[in-house]
């Protein structure tokens, strides 16, 4: 094996003394600056790579520009007098995004929020503010809207999330939290802030997603994942107690709190009404006669005194309590939108993807129009290209994480488009494979894969282009962790994460030409497939001790062998050393599987089936590994450490090139043969390699 590395750059980074130096190494140029805009990237960003001569790096595009709306409410604009859209969107890069769309004349404007990427709740306050709480970083923001600019930053010390929002008898605004499960709350006229506690501390519940004020003020929490709760925090006491005292397993989702009742959502038993402030179970629902079917279904959140929304079946009415009337509001599917307010005149104002709806009461047809703001660019969840052997144009596809949806780059024309929702379901396309002209997609939450044709035009809605082909949430799957694969035998192989609240995983193949999807659930045990490599006869797996919505569990990662013709493990391993086993890369010209631990490849033979040895892939500073590993034509497999491309042969000879001036964040080999990168927000082109 031989290592070639920049001789000083390997010095320092080993602190090794010359004599000491057992590895060959080739002079690397020094690192230079590649002159370049992340915000408009274009062709005169171009700079040779240290490593080779002739590599050289062009900043392309910031393609990916997907939304993320998780939470809207109406509120009249205090500088026009318009009622607008007030909705969240997010951003990891740039930072979370408020836009008030003015749904009148389809305009909008965005502020940028001083801490936070994304928000589950927006909450009007008095005095012409409203509240947002944030992810990834914990915190309450109040927003003025009448001076345009943010007024208060709250943070909430432990937590990375804070959910849904509810106003206290107090007037303080409290929220829920992952990972700690635990109520806070916050004075918006000083910002003070109170850490309420959790009465499932160091149990393995992470999880207080909704809230709701209760009749009286107090606040209706819900916990889990692992098990399930529903309580009410007392305020005066300060103390947190069971909603049903004879059934502490008891859980409904709370909505609303109206005329003097809590409503929930029970999964079994229906729509559930409490009375008053000690919250007393009532027998019959305090609501008008159901016209249609069964009942009352529910009642929307943003449900007022005067105005209270209702559904059944699939539909929503409005009951005006002081005139007793009850008038159908639409019957339309409004499949994979979410309602989040009703504007003053009726209509209800919500979200589908990257479209926004006011939708008229008795309206024949839903109206979808794009969000009239652009956004910021996103960094990659995924990046894959087309093909030699596809239709023209070439492009290279990405998306973001959460949106649900894929951005492209013609690489002919430097032409970018971003796609609306590709599924119904809420969340993310975590792999994605071209194939025959058409990309092949898996998606969190709902476990879905869905197959888009870009020669045709886009029509998501009617399940014509992008097409949902089928789900796995049946088998107990919920996201597709090892990411998506082609195999040599044209069937698509992708590894899962089970569904909330479980420990495991599978390995699913998708067959594009019939589109027949088969599922092994745990292939090496209860845990997640997190890592997957087709080679030439075998599928490779890596394993860990992670769960959706359920605490890391003590122990280490497997690695394991997939017959892809028998269908059955025939070759796993602990690894008692690793708490994961990622990076999992396979050659098909000789059947070897590569994976790292720090700054080593594992080889395994997939002929005699056991590990060769350990071959050295150092870098300075020891930067971690980026999750794709890609297989050239030629046969090398190309590895990404930071600024740092490992390229390892298959007589096992390990090659490091760069530094490049920006670490590799996801990669993909192109049509035309070029490396294609990303980096934050911004993809790359590297000619050379």
């Amino acid at each position: 094996c031989e290592v070639i590395m920049n001789r000083r750059e390997f010095l320092r980074w080993s602190g090794a003394g010359i004599g000491s130096l057992l590895l060959p190494a080739r002079l690397l140029a020094r690192k230079h600056s590649m002159a370049q805009s992340l915000s408009s990237p274009s062709e005169s960003n171009e700079s040779a790579a240290p490593g080779r001569a002739n590599l050289v790096v062009t900043a392309l595009a910031d393609p990916v520009r997907a939304k993320q709306v998780l939470a809207g409410r109406a509120a009249v604009d205090p500088v026009d007098g318009r009622e607008k859209f007030w909705i969240t969107n997010m951003n990891e890069q740039y930072g979370g995004e408020l836009i008030a769309i003015d749904f009148e004349g389809d305009t909008a404007e965005v502020f940028r929020w001083p801490a936070g990427q994304g928000s589950w709740c927006v909450l009007p306050l008095p005095r012409e503010r409203l509240a947002i709480s944030t992810y990834y970083d914990g915190k309450f923001l109040v927003f003025d809207m009448r001076r345009r600019e943010f007024t208060r930053v709250v943070s909430f010390p432990g937590e990375s999330y804070v959910w849904e929002m509810a106003t206290g008898s107090d007037g303080r605004v409290y929220g829920g939290t992952y990972p700690g499960a635990k109520l806070g709350c916050f004075d918006p006229e000083t910002g003070e802030f109170e850490d309420c506690g959790s009465p499932v501390a160091g149990t393995e519940n992470q999880y207080l997603r909704n809230v709701a004020t209760a009749p009286g003020g107090d606040i209706i929490c819900t916990f889990g994942s692992a098990s399930q709760s529903v309580r009410v925090y007392r305020i005066a006491e300060k103390r947190f107690e069971f909603l049903v005292p004879d059934e502490p397993d008891f859980f409904a989702k709370p909505i609303v709190s109206l005329r003097g009742h809590l409503f929930v959502q029970h999964p079994e038993r229906g729509l559930l009404a409490f009375r008053g402030p000690r919250l007393e179970p009532v027998e019959q629902l305090p609501l008008p006669e159901c016209p249609v079917g069964s009942g009352w279904k529910g009642i929307a959140r943003y449900s007022t005194e005067e105005r209270v929304h209702l559904t059944a079946e699939r539909q929503t009415w409005e009951w005006l309590p002081a005139t007793a009337s009850l008038t159908l509001v639409t019957d339309l599917t409004l499949r994979g939108c979410r309602v989040f307010d009703v504007a003053q005149d009726g209509r209800l104002l919500g979200i589908r993807g990257q479209d926004y709806f006011a939708l008229p009461a008795g309206s024949p047809r839903l109206e979808l129009r794009r969000i009239p703001a652009e956004s910021a660019g996103r960094p990659f969840h995924f990046l894959t290209a087309d093909p030699p052997d596809s239709p023209r144009p070439h492009r290279i596809w990405g998306g973001p994480s959460y949106g649900q949806t894929v951005a492209s780059y013609e690489i002919e024309t430097g032409k970018v488009w971003n796609s609306g929702a590709v599924i119904d379901s809420s969340g993310e396309v975590y792999g994605a494979v071209s194939v025959g002209g058409k990309l092949y997609t898996a998606s969190y939450s709902g476990a879905d894969f869905a197959v888009y044709d870009p020669a045709r035009p886009w029509d998501q809605w009617n399940n014509v282009n992008p097409r949902h082909i089928g789900s796995i949430s049946d088998q107990h799957q919920c996201r597709p962790t090892g990411r998506m694969r082609l195999g040599p035998d044209g069937n698509l192989y992708s590894g899962w994460q089970a569904a909330y609240g479980e420990y495991g995983g599978a390995l699913a193949r998708l067959n594009p030409r019939t589109e027949e999807i088969t599922v092994w659930r745990n292939p090496l045990g209860d845990e997640p497939v997190i890592s997957l490599a087709v080679g030439g006869r075998f599928a490779y797996l890596g394993t860990d001790q992670t769960a959706n919505g359920l605490p890391r569990r003590e122990g280490k990662g497997q690695f394991g062998v997939w017959s892809l013709a028998e269908e059955r493990v025939v070759f796993q391993q602990r690894m008692e050393t690793m708490n994961a086993v990622r990076c999992i890369g396979a050659m098909r010209t000789k059947e070897l599987a590569f994976f790292p631990e720090r700054d080593e490849l594992h080889v395994f033979d997939g002929e005699s089936l056991q590990f060769v040895e350990k071959i050295p892939a150092p870098v300075p500073d020891s930067p971690g590994w980026c999750e794709d590993v890609l297989l050239h034509p030629s046969g090398y497999l190309l590895y990404a450490r930071g600024p740092f491309l490992v390229r390892v042969a298959p007589d096992l000879r390990v090659e490091i090139l760069g530094p490049l001036e920006k670490p590799v964040n996801h990669m993909t080999f192109g049509p035309d043969g070029l490396l294609y990168f990303s980096s934050s927000t911004t993809l790359y082109s590297l000619r050379g390699l």
